[in-house]
């Protein structure tokens, strides 16, 4: 019988705290739910103060300087203001009526005299996100409750300027930002630890991390390049997921110990597959200048059933009739089972210096599906066609040959998504940090080193092999901020060092396979290195109600590795290019630009006009340069081969939008607008029209390589993020329009298509011909020159996404309920790239809208159930740029109960 455990761990948790419950809940003061990030204490008491609905007073030459810790959570406003003036020798002291003055410790309350004051007053929500004059987007530990995510990538669904690529069937998550993705173009870190992962595959995301969302606090997406921590070789932004503290686990300043229990579990009946899930997190505090972390967490899960509302694919057309139709009564692969440990412990060494050591890993177990059983679907279409009156060509005619192969065949509805392969994922992430602080404004310093590693080992279904891929990550990090103040100017200098090595390490084993094979398969993703080294220099000049912010990075790669034909060992005339040692070294300059303006800047209304321009860098990655490859049994034989003349991308970046915020305390509004442009020239893809010096077209066999596109990539589009709250209403909507093209159009057949077009001859001629000039044969002569397009996974984005919440707090704020809504248009698939197939139909992913509510109460202060209803109209469907090979459908209904416990 399905675990009833809410009940049951309510009882528990009632007998064994019984009465003083009672009274601590008649005693205890509201606590509130902080997200705040760590930075320069003179915006976090901000933040702090609007979120909280309290005024603050300050002498602003107090703050000038001091740093503070993250600060997220439920507190108290007293615990709250603890925590951040902490290790910073000084104090809030009350005034009452809801007003806190911040002076320094030893100050006597009776002499003391207050200079220029600076006060902050109530204003709720992401502030964060509408303070800062760029494209910035934040999900914080409470939309990530509300969301109740199965999978993790659900927790950045219709994130404003941000996609995932998912496979429901496995638990990775792939950032896409303004439509950049894959192979480093975004830096997708935990913690700032580098999650640079990948293998190829079917799977469209040539890039992944593994994370548990019960660990997270919230996720920060910078968008587009980025001169700062975390920028190098990142051309389309960073994605950065920060982890518990152990300051979320101990509430009160003065707590020693504490924990936090987490459990979630589907409802009988209603479970679609939802089984027992949750994590344990215990924090303590030894002595007044160390603390503590240890979590554990589990997540378990059965293949579910989805949606049986709708269509989640459009199927093209068949014969000129309609398409056909995939039946699936559940989604094959989508159980999981995963687990996960976070370890921290942190050391105040002095009042100024601060180090950090932190431990993070998951082993996670999963099935693959390589496509969507799509000879099962054609054939039921087939049958649908020609065995059922009045098309009855063949139920009159059972002697003819194909009768058996159709009419006496029965779809089977659960082999919709047969598993091809089972996968172990192991992810194991170490890092120290340190940040030195000794007062006054020129010295600010952080430092990380960090080691991540990331295992996958793939064993076939039918046992004929198994692939372990590995990608080794070491890293280093050293920053600076100083700050300088003259009258009305305030200079603020940021600048650092950063440097990264990765290396892959694969492996096979059979007792099937030759030795040729195998080195074919570990060449999909091959051994190497590749290491990227990056300095920057960026400068906020502030005077009065304008800002400049010029920056400028240099930044150098390297690639090491041995690579070649491997399938042509034996042919003479291309002997030259059986084994080709890499090792390439190249360095860029890169600049860019920012621009503010406080057009209106009072204590409730507050109006900015941003501008950012900058250029982006990503050199080759180690898989695209010296893969050389063939998958065994591949049907039609592709193999994909090593282009070592490959050029770094370079994208530019712009933007312009505008903060709006308006309102205080308990009645506001927020909204940030953006327009974004980014233009990626040689972009590289993976193009299989492309072809091995020499070879003329082969109808047996796929040639693949990675290229240079000859024209440019672009994406442009615009981002609306918005959130009020009206009392104890609130809610927050994000829209995102996003255009793809080409600056040079491609002419088809007579067509105008946004297809990217390269030379077919990917590394030239056998006698070093270069690409450009040489084209041997003529079916790839144009009137401009030798190009061809045909590409896979050619990168397709929805061109509208958007999610609206709203909801409303009741009883003292105690009970929240709430609905939300997700839509996406038609994302394309990866063949077509104008979402149509050649007759005109429409091909890809559908456009789709899904309702999900939630429902949490406070009981305690330290206690919390929630209830989670997902796909309240049971809609089928597939997440927006879900994978649309496997075409893995979401879950259907889905109704699960949860709750927190603090101790």
């Amino acid at each position: 019988m399905k675990s009833l455990f809410v009940i049951g761990a309510l009882l528990l948790l009632l007998a064994s705290v019984g009465a003083p419950l009672a009274k601590a809940q008649s005693e205890a003061v509201a606590a509130i739910e902080f997200n705040l990030p760590a930075g320069a204490l003179g915006d976090a008491l901000n933040l702090f103060s609007r979120r909280a609905g309290v005024t603050l007073s300050y002498e602003e030459r107090l703050v000038q300087g001091l740093n503070t810790q993250a600060l997220q959570g439920s507190y108290t406003p007293e615990a709250a203001l603890q925590r951040l003036l902490q290790n910073t020798s000084l104090q809030a002291i009350a005034v009452g009526d809801g007003s806190w003055l911040i002076r320094s410790a030893s100050t006597n309350a009776n002499n003391l005299v207050l200079g220029a004051v600076r006060v902050g007053g109530g204003l709720a929500g992401s502030e964060s996100v509408y303070a800062r004059a760029s494209g910035v987007a934040r999900v914080d530990r409470a939309d990530i409750d509300r969301s109740g995510p199965r999978h993790a990538s659900e927790i950045l669904q219709a994130t404003a300027g941000v996609f995932t690529v998912t496979n429901e069937q496995n638990p990775s998550v792939s950032v896409n930002i303004r439509g950049l993705k894959d192979f480093g173009r975004i830096n997708m870190n935990i913690d700032g630890m580098r999650q640079n992962y990948q293998r190829s595959g079917h799977g469209q995301r040539n890039g992944e991390m593994f994370f548990d969302t019960e660990f997270l606090n919230g996720v920060e997406i910078l968008k587009g390049a980025y001169a700062g921590q975390g920028g190098a070789a990142a051309s389309g932004g960073v994605a950065t997921f920060r982890t518990l503290e152990s300051q979320d686990i101990l509430r009160e300043a003065d707590d020693e110990f504490g924990g936090r229990l987490r459990l979630s579990d589907g409802v009988p009946e209603w479970d679609n597959g939802q089984n027992l899930s949750g994590s344990l997190a215990l924090a303590a505090r030894p002595t007044d200048n160390t603390d503590v972390l240890f979590a554990y967490s589990n997540k378990n899960s059965d293949e579910y059933q989805p949606g049986t509302h709708g269509s989640a694919v459009y199927w093209g057309q068949f014969d000129g009739r309609p398409g056909y139709e995939a039946i699936t009564n559940i989604v094959n692969g989508t159980g999981q089972d995963m687990e996960s440990w976070l370890a921290k412990a942190r050391w105040m060494a002095t009042d100024s210096l601060e180090l950090k050591l932190t431990a993070l890993g998951s082993s996670a177990s999963y099935g693959e599906s390589q496509s969507i059983n799509i000879d099962q679907v054609q054939r039921q279409y087939f049958k649908q066609l020609y065995c059922n009156p009045p098309a009855n060509y063949l139920v009159n005619n059972p002697n003819h040959p194909d009768w058996d192969t159709y009419c006496n065949w029965e779809y089977d509805p659960e082999n919709a998504h047969p598993i091809s392969n089972t996968n172990e994922t192991k992810n194991q992430s170490y890092a120290l940090d340190l940040h030195y602080t000794p007062g006054g404004d020129w010295l600010d310093l952080s430092g990380k080193l960090y080691s991540v590693s990331t295992q996958n080992t793939s064993i076939t279904s039918a046992n004929t092999y198994s692939f372990t891929t590995q990608t080794d990550t070491l890293g280093a990090l050293l920053a600076n901020t100083s700050r300088l103040f003259v009258g009305d100017h305030s200079i603020t200098l940021n600048y650092g060092v950063e440097w990264f090595r990765d290396e892959n390490k694969p492996e096979a084993n059979s007792q099937t396979l030759t030795g040729n094979e195998i080195d074919l398969l570990t060449g999909t993703t091959p051994h190497g290195e590749r290491s990227v080294l990056g300095s920057w220099l960026r400068a906020d000049w502030s005077y009065k109600a304008f800002t400049l912010s010029p920056a400028v990075r240099w930044e150098q790669y390297n690639l090491q590795g041995t690579t070649g034909f491997r399938d042509m060992y034996r042919n003479q005339i291309l002997w030259q290019f059986a084994e080709i040692p890499v090792d390439r070294t190249e360095s860029k300059w890169l600049p860019s630009l920012g621009a503010a303006f406080d057009a209106i800047k009072s204590q409730q209304h507050h109006l900015q006009l941003f501008a950012n321009a900058s250029l982006g860098w990503r050199p080759p990655a180690i898989t695209e340069t010296l893969t050389a490859a063939a998958i065994p049994g591949h049907l039609p034989p592709m193999n994909t081969y090593p282009n070592w003349l490959l050029e770094p991308e370079q994208t530019r970046n712009a933007e312009a939008g505008v903060n709006w915020r308006f309102g205080t305390d308990n009645r506001q509004l927020n909204i940030k607008l953006a327009q974004f442009y980014n233009r990626t020239e040689d972009y590289i893809l993976y193009a299989t029209g492309a072809r091995k010096p020499g070879h003329e077209i082969s109808s047996l066999q796929i040639q693949a390589f990675y290229v240079n596109a000859l024209n440019d990539l672009i994406f442009e589009g615009q981002e609306l993020q918005l959130d009020f709250i009206l009392d104890s209403y609130y809610g927050s909507l994000n829209v995102t329009h996003t255009g793809r093209n080409t600056d040079a159009v491609f002419y088809y057949e007579g067509k105008a298509t946004p297809y990217l077009y390269y030379h077919p001859w990917a590394v030239g001629g056998p006698n070093g011909e270069s690409p450009a000039d040489y084209c041997p044969d003529a079916y790839y002569q144009y009137a401009t020159g030798c190009y061809s397009f045909s590409t896979l996974y050619d990168p397709q984005v929805p061109e509208w996404t958007g999610k609206l919440t709203l909801g409303k707090r009741w009883l003292q704020n105690k009970l929240d309920t709430g609905a939300t809504l997700t839509c996406a248009s038609q994302t394309g698939d990866s063949y077509f790239t104008e979402m149509v197939d050649f007759t005109g139909a429409k091909q890809g992913i559908r456009d789709y809208c899904v309702t999900d509510l939630y429902t949490s109460y406070q009981l305690l202060d330290s206690l919390r159930l929630g209830v989670n209803l997902k796909n309240l109209t049971d809609r089928e469907y597939i997440q927006a740029m879900g994978d649309d090979m496997v075409k893995s459908y979401a879950p259907g209904r889905t109704l699960t109960a949860n709750l927190q416990w603090f101790f």
